[in-house]
């Protein structure tokens, strides 16, 4: 317990599911509320790439997001007003409002939106409130004649920001909530039934509780404190209005050392983007500035925070000591977008990242941008505390009933599954995605040995739902990034040395990605099971020969230009990391069934030439005399590859020496075409697609261009007839096209996947000269060529480019392997 107290949250959480053991001490721990409470804020966003129930978290510390399953109503419907205690404060979509714990997923429901001094309810016939009358005349305050709203539209205009705070006297919690008309406040107890106003005042910004009173501050600067403890509340004045006070955004913040802050956030206001509100402008932060709120009303401006990090925004205001949470930037503030604003303007982006505090200078939070833009993302403090509340009050919530249900490892595993015969678990476990399997693999010892002995057989569920593997600024070096299209959601997975950010990526098939590492050399890596092949030296190659240095060790390479018909120019030297910006295309590994062994294959420069070695060579051959393959297959012990003109050629690499046939010769003149690609079809023969793309942008410079694939062309080879008989739909299936083994898959089996589509990422042949541009990635409709998006917002890097794979657990025992 000592030590599981010291976790963050996520830790400790993965720490209780080792064994019985952890479990209990976990289980202590959570009780006695002794777990870590210095933790780490979290980023809590949306992303149209979740479920719309799914919250999603980014840790600051990890540098890699969690995504957390809500209960209704769906996260992405609901506006985010707050953040405090490791609740969300949230507004459905008729206006009423939650606190919300996405870790424990406790929800209590918040007095009514009707109990409200400025909303008046309006019933039916049959007594349910149909609309609201805002704003209501009560206690004799008129601001202007009120209007009927929809249920759906108050939470348009009424709520702006929300706060829970503790009452450590009474040990009960205290919700305030910023409102419209004007600003005003109001605040309601654990146990009322309604909301109390707090008049006269109104304009206010920002709230903190510290020492039994609630500090309240406007938007100039004067902060009052109320009393909530008695019967009657009281309200004192503890510093005045200043003019000269212009921020655009301030806070009120509890100092660490004591004492209260007052923060004033400015901004400046840029130009809508194009495809914006032109009537509604996107604020931007530029700088912070800091007071002291001292006993004589006077504010004291300080220019820094020595080993101090602010947190701003709609969350509860926080300063936390840097040497406490070592993840965080001293003398920094991270800020998240709460311009009142917001509501209006929900398609713009967000104000979020974060600034210096002594130069006002800004650094992205992460890029890639990972959230949807609305609902706006907010500060999170997880929390495993689950609130107690009084049973016979209004505040609803059904976490008891969580708690006093068994687990399903207890209840539904331990009274069925667990008795099941093993032989009758592996079938279970045989209908598996690798992700859900897995998991169950982990569940017990029983279910783990099913899973062990499915692994030997290598009978898990076949053929696996492709998924996108990718790398992401937000996310470290050695870190692959698995978008799952069965699930929505995104794996993370750590992978051996060299690091994936540096390598290029060349091939994927059977599971397994081909890399080209900082000196031109070639691995195949599994990214689920983290094996890792060295492939036969580049320096092998019939165009690459190595230079040595005076110790013996390659330090250059010779790279000649040369085909089997002629010799292009003298070679060329070159640095081992610049060859694979030249050299390699894309690569393939196949399985030989007669053999039980594999075949590697590379397209290369110059001019797409073809090499491959086979299992336990120790170099590579090369296969002359053609230029200008594409792609390939392999297919009844026979390589097929493809040129960019449709030239299919044969070869068979069964016998000492390499036979070659020519399939096919087409000419093809549509100067459109940019990729061909030959697959097997699963009712049997071959596909040919050609693939047409147009470039965009200026074309004297490289670096701003960019390819759009615009359609796509579907042939049935007829090896017999010498012919391509052209099919315009692929009922029931989905092709995967891109630096991947081309793939043609049954909808049926991979029902995630959408009939008749393509699902393609980007295998442009410059794509190494144009790193930092944006990837051709995304859906295809085959009845019409229309375009659609595969996930929104972009999740990945433009570099390395996106591969689709098709995870496997499969250990490869290879000769190679050494």
């Amino acid at each position: 317990m000592t030590v599981f107290g010291t976790l963050e949250i996520p830790d400790l959480v993965r720490a209780a599911s080792v064994c019985a053991s952890w479990r209990s001490a976990y289980t202590a721990l959570r009780s006695l509320g002794k777990h870590k409470q210095a933790q780490t804020p979290c980023l809590l966003y949306t992303s149209e790439s979740a479920g719309d129930n799914v919250a999603c978290l980014y840790s600051l510390v990890e540098k890699r997001v969690y995504r957390l399953t809500l209960p209704e109503p769906p996260l992405r419907r609901r506006f985010l007003i707050g953040s405090s205690l490791g609740f969300v404060i949230t507004v459905d979509d008729i206006s009423e409002m939650h606190l919300v714990n996405p870790i424990t997923g406790q929800q209590i429901a918040l007095p009514s939106v009707t109990t409200m001094e400025y909303v008046k309810p309006i019933f039916d016939d049959l007594g349910a409130v149909q609309e609201y009358e805002y704003p209501s005349r009560f206690a004799g305050r008129a601001f202007f004649a009120p209007s009927i709203v929809a249920r759906c539209n108050l939470g348009e205009q009424l709520q702006i920001k929300a706060f829970v705070f503790h009452d450590t006297s009474t040990g009960s919690y205290i919700v305030s909530l910023i409102h419209e008309p004007f600003n005003h406040l109001s605040f309601a107890r654990v146990g009322d039934d309604k909301w109390t106003l707090l008049p006269p005042h109104h304009h206010y910004q920002d709230c903190t509780y510290k020492d039994g009173l609630l500090y309240a501050v406007d938007i100039k600067g004067e902060i009052h404190a109320f009393d909530l403890s008695g019967p009657d509340v009281t309200m004192k004045i503890i510093r005045g209005v200043d003019v000269d006070f212009y921020p655009d955004a301030i806070y009120i913040v509890e100092a660490p050392w004591g004492g209260l802050l007052l923060v004033s956030r400015f901004k400046e206001f840029e130009h809508p983007a194009e495809d914006g509100d032109p009537e509604i402008y996107v604020p931007h932060t530029t700088e912070i500035k800091l007071h002291r709120v001292d006993g004589t009303e006077r504010l004291v401006e300080i220019d820094c925070l020595p080993d101090h990090v602010l947190f701003l925004g709609h969350n509860d205001p926080l300063c936390l000591s840097a040497k406490d949470y070592p993840a965080l930037k001293g003398n920094h503030a991270y800020f998240t977008d709460d311009d009142e604003y917001n509501k209006n303007r929900k398609s713009s982006p967000r104000d979020i990242g974060v600034v210096g505090l002594g130069n006002n200078s800004e650094v992205d939070l992460v890029s890639p941008l990972l959230w949807s833009n609305w609902p706006s993302p907010v500060w999170l403090t997880p929390s495993l505390t689950v609130m107690k509340l009084p049973s016979d009050d209004r505040w609803l919530s059904e976490w008891d009933h969580v708690l006093s249900r068994p687990s399903p490892t207890e209840a539904t595993v331990g009274t069925t599954l667990l008795e099941l015969p093993e032989d009758i678990m592996m079938r279970v476990f045989a209908t598996l995605e690798i992700p859900d399997l897995v998991r169950a693999g982990a569940v017990c010892t029983f279910w783990r040995s099913a899973y062990t002995a499915l692994r030997k057989l290598g009978t898990h569920k076949q053929p696996q739902t492709p998924c996108l593997l990718y790398c992401s600024e937000s996310s470290s070096e050695n870190v692959a990034c698995l978008y799952s299209l069965v699930e929505k959601r995104v794996y993370r997975l750590t992978l051996l040395e060299p690091p994936l950010h540096s390598r290029f990526l060349i091939g994927s098939s059977l599971g397994l990605l081909v890399t080209v590492d900082e000196r031109s050399e070639m691995h195949l890596v599994n990214p689920i099971t983290g094996q890792q092949i060295a492939l036969p030296s580049v320096t092998t190659m019939q165009h690459v020969k190595p230079i040595c240095d005076d110790s013996g060790a390659v330090h250059k390479y010779a790279y000649s230009w040369h085909t089997a018909k002629q010799v292009i120019c003298t070679p060329k030297i070159i640095a081992p990391a610049a060859l694979r910006e030249v050299f390699h295309q894309k690569a393939f590994l196949f399985y030989d069934t007669p053999t039980g062994s594999y075949v590697v294959v590379l397209i290369h420069m110059p001019f797409g030439q073809l090499s491959f070695a086979r299992v336990g060579d120790d170099k590579w051959t090369w296969l002359p005399p053609h230029t200008d393959y594409f792609d390939c297959t392999y297919k009844d012990g026979l390589l097929y590859a493809v040129t960019l003109m449709g030239e299919i050629h044969t070869f068979d690499l069964s016998g000492p020496a390499v036979t070659m046939n020519i399939i096919m010769g087409v000419d093809d003149d549509d100067l459109e075409i940019q990729g061909a690609y030959i697959l097997q079809a699963p009712w049997g023969g071959l596909l040919l697609i050609w693939r047409l793309k147009v470039y965009s942008g200026n074309p004297d410079d490289t670096s701003s261009l960019t390819l759009h694939t615009m359609g796509i062309k579907i042939h049935e080879v007829d090896v017999a007839a010498k012919k391509l008989v052209e099919i315009d739909c692929l009922h029931d299936h989905a092709l995967f096209l891109g630096h991947n083994q081309s793939l043609c898959l049954s909808t049926k089996e991979c029902p995630a996947l959408k009939e008749n589509r393509v699902y393609f990422t980007d295998d442009n042949e410059y794509i190494t000269g144009q790193k930092d541009n944006r990837r051709d990635i995304g859906l295809l409709r085959l009845e019409n060529n229309s375009w659609e998006s595969l996930v929104f917002p972009q999740l990945w890097s433009n570099w390395p480019a996106p591969v689709w794979i098709t995870p496997n657990l499969t250990m490869m025992k290879l000769s190679l392997n050494k």
